[in-house]
């Protein structure tokens, strides 16, 4: 069986075949690319909205995108997310308690996206307008409702505090989709206010990522990389013989 191969060595047999540019490119957004804030998605069923939110996230600089799928999978259309599902992680869960545990195990405080006062089970938390989210306190995750329903009860119950986006019309509510791009919107301007070392990926999340990225970068790249593995095997048997 072939040793999985690490990924400075991916790095190093696809660097040649990537221009200076792409590289160039790649090493500059993974210096804003950040774990610190990451969405949770409460089992979306329109392709449309799971695709604008994927295509925000990763404009934003946001790696990870958490859904919960209890009802329904989450498949981006590739014509509205633009291909941007393949440089965000994304993290599925099969039960709320997972997804909610997994956050918390990561050091996540949970916010519930929901206008002040809407629900019942979030009455009593604290309710905090989107712009005065303390960032500098933690990590942060915002769980984002499904389409019509809203939140299920149990994330609401499982959340520290509320966030919201102050409105001022007749209308009560967003589109989730829009919801997400307007939060992430503002929580990426004040993280680039805060120093890049409370946010940034840790190195070793880089060099994976990098790996993983150079190897997107190109046309049939994993087929690429098994023959590029497979000629460098060879060379070192024929040194050894």
């Amino acid at each position: 069986m072939q040793k999985r191969p690490d990924p400075d060595e991916i790095i190093q047999l696809i660097a040649p075949l990537l221009t200076g540019k792409r590289r160039r490119r790649i090493d500059e957004i993974l210096e804003k690319r950040t774990r610190y804030v990451t969405l949770v998605l409460d089992d979306l069923y329109h392709q449309h909205n799971m695709s604008a939110v994927v295509r925000s996230c990763e404009a934003f600089g946001i790696q990870d995108l958490h859904v919960i799928e209890l009802e329904n999978r989450f498949l981006p259309a590739h014509g509205v997310s633009m291909g941007a599902e393949q440089w965000v992680s994304i993290i599925r869960h099969t039960s709320i308690d997972a997804c909610l545990n997994s956050l918390r195990n990561h050091g996540y405080r949970i916010f519930a996206a929901d206008p002040p006062e809407r629900a019942s089970e979030t009455r009593t938390k604290q309710s905090i307008p989107i712009d005065q989210v303390e960032l500098e306190k933690g990590p942060v995750a915002i769980l984002l409702g499904k389409e019509l329903d809203g939140l299920d009860p149990r994330l609401r119950n499982g959340c520290d505090a509320v966030v919201y986006i102050p409105l001022r019309g007749f209308t009560e509510s967003l589109n989730v989709s829009v919801t997400a791009a307007l939060f992430l919107f503002q929580l990426r301007k004040r993280l680039d206010e805060m120093p890049a070392t409370k946010w940034r990926l840790y190195e070793d999340e880089i060099i994976r990522l990098k790996a993983d990225w150079y190897v997107k970068s190109l046309k049939r790249g994993k087929l690429i990389l098994k023959d590029l593995l497979e000629r460098k095997g060879d060379m070192k048997i024929k040194r050894a013989g």
